[in-house]
């Protein structure tokens, strides 16, 4: 069992920090940036960890009835609409050119990139373009929505 310190004097267990958070943080800075995140002053008491479980859930809650809410706003929305958003194309709805266009803005901004958190980021978006596009026979075109602990993993 390990301590995780912030601040330099406030002292937390892993097994405590599991046991309210579900996961442990990767050092003593992830847990700092948690609490500084969703603005929780540490005191070194368990009742820090309780509110931070609260605040992230609350967080994670809001951002999911958020997403819940868009979808149901936008029904006729195709699902590329928000991936080709991201690399600046504008959906039309037409597969055939959104996915042309999808492809050829890709491939250029692919290779301008010269780092290695570019040429990630890029991958990534390849990757979620095979599963989004892939989605064109689906029919209400909703995105899964992101579990709790994939969220929380973010701020861990």
């Amino acid at each position: 069992m390990s301590n995780f310190t912030v601040n330099g004097v406030y002292s937390y267990t892993s097994a405590n920090i599991y046991s309210y958070l579900g996961r442990v943080p990767a050092n003593d800075r992830a847990l700092k940036e948690a609490f500084d995140e969703f603005g929780i002053t540490p005191t070194g008491n368990t009742s820090d960890l309780k509110k931070l479980n609260t605040a992230m859930y609350e967080e994670y809650s809001n951002q999911v009835q958020n997403q819940i809410k868009n979808q149901n706003n936008q029904k006729n929305v195709v699902p590329w609409a928000g991936l080709c958003a991201q690399i600046g194309v504008q959906a039309t709805g037409d597969y055939d050119k959104d996915y042309a266009a999808f492809n050829n803005a890709i491939q250029l901004l692919s290779q301008s990139a010269i780092d290695g958190q570019a040429m990630a980021y890029f991958a990534g978006i390849r990757s979620e373009a095979q599963r989004v596009f892939g989605q064109a026979n689906k029919q209400d075109g909703q995105q899964d929505v992101m579990s709790y602990y994939a969220y929380q993993a973010q701020f861990l």
